[in-house]
């Protein structure tokens, strides 16, 4: 019973600490409000329907298990210092960046004081709620931790990791950078990142950056359904192709 509740508290807490509803938080709260049930009414476990869900939640964590091995071993492709800094955008609030964008920000900029040399883009676009993009408040936020802007190049369109490497992949062939590149975002975020750089044909590492703990569990969830997704879709366009 304790474990459900935690499980419930976990998963409920974004939605109160940083207004975060998402298909991550709807899911692991649906998940503990299931075994709460179950601890209460041990008997329903005689019942088909029960059984049928169980077997889909054991599945569905044998998924996850397995995708998270995969997220873990794509940190052994470590950037060495001279690879062109790709730093993905995701959510401002007014003009300044969210507490996961700010994450990404000081991971990169560890990267960019240790690697004086190295030239970064920073990618995303506007978004709905969004009074400017995500390139330029990050570009600002570098600025005003003393990376010089001429290190500095924007890409404000896009509004999809997809989209964000494909165009940040554009910006760096026209102005000569070096093609080879670090992707620098949250570990949890990280994986299908990658997977999508790759399957574009980019030369790509990682470059992790830590997320809060009570943000990851709703975001890594989220990421799970994403990760599924895109992996059937590269899966299809290749078939296809091929």
């Amino acid at each position: 019973m304790i474990l459900a509740y935690l499980i419930m508290i976990i998963f409920i807490i974004p939605v109160f600490t940083g207004q975060v509803v998402n298909i991550g938080n709807v899911t692991g709260f649906l998940c503990g409000l299931f075994l709460w049930y179950l601890f209460r009414n041990p008997a329903v476990l005689q019942e088909t329907w029960v059984l049928i869900l169980l077997i889909i939640l054991i599945v569905c964590i044998l998924i996850a298990v397995w995708i998270t091995v995969k997220m873990i071993r794509c940190f052994k492709d470590k950037p060495e210092g001279s690879e062109t800094l790709i730093v993905l955008g995701c959510e401002i609030i007014g003009e300044k960046p969210s507490l996961m964008q700010v994450e990404r920000l000081q991971a990169a900029l560890k990267y960019l004081e240790q690697y004086p040399e190295t030239r970064t883009v920073v990618s995303g676009g506007r978004g709905k709620n969004e009074i400017i993009s995500e390139a330029f408040a990050m570009k600002e936020w570098l600025l005003k931790h003393g990376i010089d802007k001429s290190r500095i190049y924007m890409e404000d369109r896009s509004e999809t990791t997809k989209q964000n490497l494909e165009y940040s992949m554009k910006i760096i062939r026209e102005n000569g950078l070096n093609p080879c590149c670090a992707i620098c975002s949250n570990e949890f975020h990280l994986y299908r990142a990658m997977m999508l750089g790759k399957s574009a044909g980019m030369k790509c590492c990682a470059l992790g950056a830590p997320t809060a703990w009570w943000l990851l569990p709703t975001f890594y969830v989220r990421e799970l359904y994403a990760i599924l997704y895109h992996s059937i879709r590269i899966r299809l366009e290749n078939h296809t192709q091929s």
